[in-house]
């Protein structure tokens, strides 16, 4: 077993590591990736299509097109040449459907000269003998492909690097990267001649490209997958310490009101404070009147006098019960009623007027406190504990949250009492 100075050294190493690694800020999202479309292929063509398509109104004119044309006959298919008289007149189309139900991603084409099938993938391999049937279909579309001479059909395959290839032989293979490489290259040579807003989109889907893609780590991509590396190399250390706080918020469920009250204030926990006497694993802490009984709304301290149809429960709670509280070293205490019945619908009410919010609105913000306002949860904050003095800090840390939340706790009593009398009356 691994000692405490073992454990000491292996961390002093693993701080230092972290240490030497630059702060580098999350990129802003890519609006493919705020829609969630950031690895769907289709969207992924439609783009591509658009800004191969010299008759879109990008202002990129023929450029892309021609670095793109290049780029094929370069990386994926040799043979493949057309003449710049041939982009006057060139189609651009995407998912055209032949008389067999073949659809390939987008088709460029010439009437009488050439056509260009490309079928892309993002994260998806090819379908079955999808490749093979484009090539076997006599159609493009609806058009017949013997109206083109047999050396002006091509096909590429478009894909991640390092993925399987196509399946047809006549498939040219050609990776996103060479996508990237040729449009940059139009986009570094532009002078600023392309409308702004143009080369802010096609930049953008040429990042989602490479951040999907992962051609090249941004800054950030790299630095936490230095961080991800030093959690494998110190996770057995790291389970070691966390399974150490799991065993102390363990020990401590049972007997945390004690624990609590040996740090909190005297004048604070007076005799109409209560935890509740099967207290658990739920941190349940409340005053004289937020548990009324199921027969005539009188107060009760047994929360199984509340479980009827008109019981009421209302309490601060502290989740002890999440292991978060102690392995991340947080402590978060909510003013909840779980109660769903018309005591609690009449106080939500009063809580949330105008006039109440006006007089919760000091102690709230002086305290730093969320005001959420819902019918279950009213309000919430989380405090940060230290780790280093568990458990004795989370108590110290929850007679800090108890004694913040006395003026809170002053208001919600009028409040309760309010409710109750306006039930009484009906």
């Amino acid at each position: 077993m691994v000692t405490v100075g073992e454990l000491e050294t292996r961390f002093r190493e693993l701080r230092t590591s972290l240490e030497a690694l630059p702060d580098v800020p999350e990129p802003p999202k890519s609006t493919l990736r705020i829609l969630g479309s950031a690895r769907s292929e289709q969207p992924w063509n439609t783009l591509l299509a658009y800004f191969l398509d010299p008759d879109q109104p990008h202002g990129f004119e023929t450029d892309l097109l021609t670095s793109f044309l290049d780029r094929i006959q370069q990386e994926a298919d040799p043979s493949f040449e057309y003449y710049h008289r041939h982009l006057e007149n060139i189609e651009v189309e995407t998912e055209l459907t032949s008389p067999d139900n073949n659809r390939p991603d987008i088709v460029l084409r010439v009437q009488g000269e050439w056509f260009l099938c490309v079928e892309s993938k993002v994260d998806s391999t090819e379908g079955d003998q999808q490749t093979a049937r484009y090539v076997d279909d006599t159609h493009i579309g609806n058009e017949r492909k013997d109206t083109y001479s047999e050396d002006g059909h091509h096909y590429v395959f478009l894909s991640k690097k390092h993925t399987p290839n196509s399946n047809a032989d006549e498939f040219g293979d050609l990776y996103w990267r060479h996508i990237v490489e040729s449009f940059e290259t139009v986009l570094e040579r532009s002078h600023g001649r392309y409308p702004e807003r143009s080369v802010s989109q096609l930049r953008e889907f040429l990042s989602t490209i490479t951040q999907v893609t992962t051609m090249e780590d941004d800054g950030f991509t790299e630095i936490q997958t230095e961080k991800v590396q030093l959690l494998g190399e110190y996770r057995d250390d790291i389970d070691t310490l966390l399974d150490a706080a799991e065993s102390l918020r363990e020990r401590a469920i049972e007997d945390w009101p004690e624990l609590f009250k040996s740090h909190v204030d005297e004048n604070l926990w007076t005799d109409e404070w209560h935890t509740r006497p099967d207290h658990g694993k739920w941190g349940c802490l409340f005053k004289d009147g937020w548990y009324l009984d199921d027969d005539n709304l009188e107060p009760t301290i047994d929360r199984t006098d509340t479980h009827g149809p008109t019981g009421f429960r209302l309490h601060f709670v502290h989740l002890i019960r999440k292991q978060e509280s102690f392995s991340r070293g947080e402590l978060t205490f909510i003013l909840r009623s779980p109660t769903r019945v018309d005591l609690r619908d009449e106080f939500y009410r009063l809580y949330n007027t105008d006039r109440w919010q006006e007089r919760l609105e000091t102690p709230l913000n002086d305290a730093g406190i969320t005001n959420k306002g819902h019918k279950k949860d009213y309000t919430q904050k989380t405090y940060d504990v230290d780790q280093s003095e568990l458990p004795e800090s989370y108590f110290e840390t929850l007679a800090t949250a108890f004694a913040e939340h006395q003026p809170l706790a002053e208001i919600i009593d009028e409040i309760v009492a309010e409710a109750t009398e306006n039930l009484h009356e009906e």
